[in-house]
């Protein structure tokens, strides 16, 4: 065997083998922390050492849930009313670090919350979270950011509470969470009762203690009842469509001291207008959008009127509306001028009177290819522009100087000789004289009544029709996997034995089977197979 020349280096771990001037070059006459620690070092693992792990402010030390009635002890720890009560009467101890403790030593704290249902401080409106250092004022409950007693109490040295005006010491603050304070009092490992119980130790109690007696039982009976009525409401409650815009309280709290603070937008639901111009803008220019078809009895006669609701709907809803409401009974006709047109509407009288619909003016429908163009044409009457509410007129004559002024909506289909009865009317024509142009004859609206009303089928918004098939979508998917069988499952109930009595096709129908006629076996069995040499037939040829 040849033995190693006494110059070679051998190398290190990671470097190679140099020779030569640089051969000691790499060598280190120590271990770095990672090897030490990981590989061949020898450290060892500190034993019973356990992570930091901090429980939040809002949970309770005991059942490691967020509280609803918290108390708290002189140290700050905090536990739920429902889970420290049953815990103290069987124990006499603390379940954090075993001193004994009593149900006089607890504090009942009174938690603020925020619009959006999160803790907050009632002074500074600020939200809490794990880095906010929260107290509370022992001799009252209320709990406060710490910056909110330092700023208003400690520094001008007012040591009263702002909330209810108790007085109170410096001792008598206590601290409920301090992020730069990392003592075992919020280490959720270090907890006497966690470690009992992962040590397993204390099995029985983790399975009986925190339950409760029977009074906190039926509590919380109740309180799981409660909330599963409200799951109930939730899912039943009607789907409604939402806006493209915000309710507007976010950028209103923050120019306003007398709302209350938002830190998020929400999206409004429609209000009853856009619900309305979503099925104007469905209807609008659709060929399968009706007319609407109405008649108005005067003390003349009879007008049969149709309405373009396919190019004006909103015009057309709002008529619609007041004739089924019966708006327009014993109104008169409070303007008529020969050869232009006569007007109606007002319940005053005056011509300054009237309402849309839906209580207020409405804007103007223009639609260019309806225009003022004929005699019978009907037309909203207004004050200016965007200014339409009850009144309206009818054309004797074409009057092509309001297109584009008054909003066109429907035309006389039948009843024209009463138009003419309407025109031969005398009225008032004196110029200085405040009724001109009033007809001298009463001419009123005795009834209306509608014919066909378009916007009385039903209709649902968009927005809800996509949520509604998402929904029937869902529940068929759902039916779908809950009555559908795996192939290898049992048959549908619906599906009856044939054959009784049988284990292998008792499911087969035999009268599908056909049995073979006995003529067609005897056949096939007298027929021989016919010799043949070994050239083959070839006596077919002869």
């Amino acid at each position: 065997a040849h033995s190693a020349p006494s110059s070679l280096c051998w190398p290190l771990r990671g470097h190679l083998c140099v020779m030569g001037k640089r051969q000691h070059q790499g060598d280190r006459l120590f271990i770095r922390p990672s090897e030490w620690a990981a590989e061949f070092g020898g450290k060892k693992k500190a034993a019973g050492r356990r992570a930091f792990k901090r429980l939040p402010f809002d949970c309770c030390a005991l059942s490691l849930r967020p509280f609803e009635n918290p108390v708290a002890t002189t140290e700050g720890v905090i536990f739920d009313l429902l889970n420290i009560v049953p815990y103290v009467k069987k124990h006499k101890k603390n379940p954090v670090n075993g001193e004994p403790l009593k149900l006089k030593d607890l504090k009942k704290l009174h938690f603020h919350k925020n619009k959006q249902g999160k803790y907050h401080c009632p002074l500074t409106f600020k939200e809490f979270s794990g880095h906010t250092h929260i107290v509370a004022i022992w001799t009252s409950g209320n709990v406060y950011a710490y910056e909110a007693i330092e700023e208003l109490n400690l520094k001008p040295k007012m040591m009263k509470d702002l909330l209810t005006g108790e007085e109170f010491k410096r001792s008598d603050i206590v601290s409920i969470q301090d992020p730069h304070n990392f003592s075992d009092a919020r280490n959720v490992t270090s907890f006497l009762h966690v470690k009992k119980k992962k040590d397993g130790e204390d099995e029985e109690e983790s399975k009986a203690g925190i339950k409760g007696d029977e009074t906190i039982q039926k509590v919380m009976k109740v309180m799981k009842a409660k909330a599963k009525k409200k799951a109930l409401e939730t899912k039943d409650r009607p789907m409604v469509p939402m806006s493209r815009f915000t309710s507007g309280e976010c950028s209103g709290s923050l120019t306003s001291t007398a709302m209350t603070p938002m830190t998020q937008n929400k999206i409004r639901p429609m209000t009853d207008e856009e619900i309305r111009e979503e099925r104007y803008k469905e209807m609008r220019g659709k060929p399968s959008t009706k007319p609407g078809y109405v008649q108005l009895k005067t003390t003349k006669g009879d007008i049969n009127i149709m309405l373009y609701v396919s190019k004006v709907p909103r015009t057309c809803h709002n008529f619609l509306e007041l004739c089924e409401t019966g708006y327009y009974k014993g109104i008169m006709f409070h303007r008529l001028i020969k050869r232009f047109m006569i007007q109606g509407g007002d319940p005053t009288g005056t011509g300054r009177g009237g309402r849309s619909a839906w209580g207020k003016k409405f804007k103007d429908e223009i639609d260019k290819t309806l225009k003022h163009d004929k005699r019978g044409i009907l037309s909203m009457a207004n004050a200016g522009k965007d200014t339409n509410g009850s009144q309206f007129f009818m054309l004797f004559g074409p009057a092509k100087h309001l297109d584009g002024k008054h909003s066109v909506f429907g035309e006389v289909v039948g009843g024209l000789g009463v138009l003419d009865k309407m025109e031969a009317v005398e009225t008032d024509t004196d110029f200085d004289s405040p009724n001109r142009d009033r007809p001298m004859e009463a001419i009123r609206i005795i009834d209306t009544k509608v014919f066909q009303n378009p916007f009385k089928e039903k209709w649902v918004p968009k927005q809800v029709r996509r949520l509604q098939k998402k929904e029937a979508e869902r529940k068929e998917e759902i039916r779908i996997a809950t009555t559908t069988r795996k192939w290898f499952s049992a048959p549908a109930p619906d599906v009856k034995a044939v054959r009784k009595g049988a284990t292998v096709g008792k499911y087969m129908s035999l009268k599908r089977i056909k049995p073979p006629k006995e003529s067609d076996i005897a056949s096939k069995v007298a027929v021989k197979r016919k010799k043949t040499s070994a050239w083959g037939n070839v006596g077919k040829f002869f």
